[in-house]
């Protein structure tokens, strides 16, 4: 199970590295100039869709690999991890669509 926590967080953080180009903007909006120390971060803007994709890709082999590799008959346990795998992947995918609402939200038309 060590081997698929790993692979979890391993995941969630290549999903905030895909989204960290995005972050500085709406920090400069909510709390201004004192913010400004992130604009380094837009460098990695090129890296964003990549970065996704590795992030859905390691969540599922953590996924195929818990599903391969563990025979249980308890099911409390396996509705506790599929439950585990939904919440993960529904914060990474609010986390990956985070730029999209983020516009959304602020109002820009571009």
């Amino acid at each position: 199970m060590k081997k698929e926590i790993l692979g979890v967080l391993t995941a969630l953080l290549s999903a905030l590295a895909a989204t960290a180009c995005c972050l500085p903007p709406l920090l400069f909006l909510l709390f201004g100039i004192s913010f400004g120390f992130l604009s380094f971060l837009e460098i990695l803007t090129p890296f964003r869709i990549p970065l996704s994709l590795l992030s859905l890709f390691v969540l599922w082999l953590s996924w195929r690999s818990y599903t391969h590799h563990t025979f249980t008959c308890n099911p409390q346990k396996r509705k506790r991890t599929l439950w585990f795998y939904a919440i993960v992947l529904g914060l990474i995918v609010v986390i990956l669509l985070y730029p999209e609402w983020a516009n959304f939200l602020i109002g820009n038309d571009e």
